[in-house]
């Protein structure tokens, strides 16, 4: 059962590449536009990024990647180049502005009134990928787009996966989200959301989401906390830093009340790896012990465990175990996309997260560290009887999900 699809086009994956072999080439009408690109670079934290301005000729902090700055010949044409030696683990991500969206120039309705269709109007923007002097893909701003921010596309950077997103922002310094049902992938609309400042307390903002379970909530750069509710679900909350003048995403998945004899068991993850699988093994009365995960989607005891299995990023994958049984429960996750690595902490680095909820509480939440070596982890075990939850936090290598 697939509950919800993530649309987007899978350009390449390579292996490591030669150094210097692969530029990142943004260009544009400079007669109609003054564009600026900035590659934000991975690092330990999910949440932080160093930006490199295209605008300027710079260099990375690891010295891996160049910015060229403007580089064009052509006085009617905008020209920025990145070139990158070396890819670390991680997303990268191309964005693009205008220049006049400084302080004083950063309101949409600036560039959206007297018929100005968007910042990036009669641009002509693209965005071409070239490996070993070869251009490869080509990513183009769509000529309706409306927005002050452009992300073009992301590069997970263990593989050189590249996603086409192609995707344009209202407004730089904001929150963008979306608010899923954790049981069916459904939207939830109406649900509200506050955004609270981390530093001073306070909060800057509110709003609910609309039909399709989307928000969008302005704020200048800083620490933030979202958190998100509606009645009859269990409220959650997020951690979210605005860096520079770009937009964030919160992909939101609310569980509703659960019985107090159920347990629920919800995996979330970024964009990178592109399929995880949840896995859970326990007692299945007056049969041998069940392993449940995608392929073995079987009745427990007469019960549907297997709410909802995604496949194509963020998830999520839900597990209820329905009027709990006395024995021992064991959870786990497998990186299916990645089940041939033999080594590597791609997993580590899709932001995956367990939550385990009963009653109106969350119970657990569980992150995988950043460079954690391994293609599943064992997450943790529950006793039927007591409820009690045991950390195991075990990671390893295995190819095929049986033997998980």
């Amino acid at each position: 059962m697939i509950c919800c699809l993530v649309s987007f086009s899978l350009l390449s994956a390579e292996q490591p590449l030669p150094e210097g072999n692969f530029k990142i080439v943004l260009s544009w009408s400079s007669f109609s536009a003054e564009l600026e690109a900035v590659l934000l670079l991975p690092g330990n934290d999910p949440n932080v990024a160093e930006a490199l301005p295209g605008s300027l000729p710079g260099t990375s902090s690891n010295q891996y990647v160049l910015a060229s700055g403007d580089v064009s010949d052509d006085p009617e044409i905008g020209k920025e180049i990145f070139t990158v030696r070396k890819f670390s683990p991680g997303i990268y991500q191309l964005w693009i502005k205008s220049k006049f969206c400084e302080e004083g120039f950063d309101d949409a309705d600036f560039f959206l009134s007297n018929d100005m269709a968007s910042a990036f109007e009669g641009s002509e923007a693209r965005v071409d990928i070239i490996r070993n002097d070869q251009k490869i893909q080509t990513v183009t701003i769509t000529g309706d787009a409306k927005g002050l921010a452009w992300l073009a596309l992301e590069i997970e950077g263990s593989t050189q996966n590249i996603i086409e997103i192609n995707k344009t922002f209202p407004n730089l310094r904001a929150v963008y989200g979306s608010v899923i049902d954790a049981m069916n992938g459904n939207p939830v609309e109406t649900a509200l959301v506050i955004a609270k400042n981390r530093d001073t307390r306070e909060i800057v903002g509110r709003t609910i989401t609309d039909n399709e379970g989307k928000f969008t909530l302005p704020v200048d750069p800083g620490r933030y906390i979202i958190f998100i509710g509606k009645g009859a679900y269990i409220s959650d909350k997020y951690e979210v830093d605005i860096i520079q003048d770009f937009p964030r995403t919160v992909h939101s998945v609310l569980s509703k009340i659960v019985p107090p004899k159920d347990y629920r068991i919800v995996l979330t993850w970024d964009r990178f790896p592109i399929d995880l699988d949840a896995h859970l093994k326990g007692p299945n009365p007056g049969q041998p012990d069940f392993h449940l995960y995608w392929n073995r989607a079987t009745l427990i005891n007469g019960k549907k465990y297997l709410d909802c299995d995604d496949r194509n990023s963020f998830g999520p994958e839900t597990i209820t175990i329905r009027d709990i049984d006395p024995g021992n429960y064991t959870y786990a996750v497998h990186n299916y996309s990645g089940r041939d690595e033999k080594s590597g902490d791609a997993l580590s680095r899709g932001n995956v997260t367990v939550k385990i909820y009963n009653g109106d509480k969350l119970l657990k939440l569980y992150t995988l560290p950043v460079g954690t070596s391994g293609n599943y982890w064992v997450v943790f075990k529950l006793d039927g009887m007591t409820g009690q939850i045991e950390d195991v936090n075990q990671t390893g290598f295995i190819s095929n999900p049986d033997s998980l």
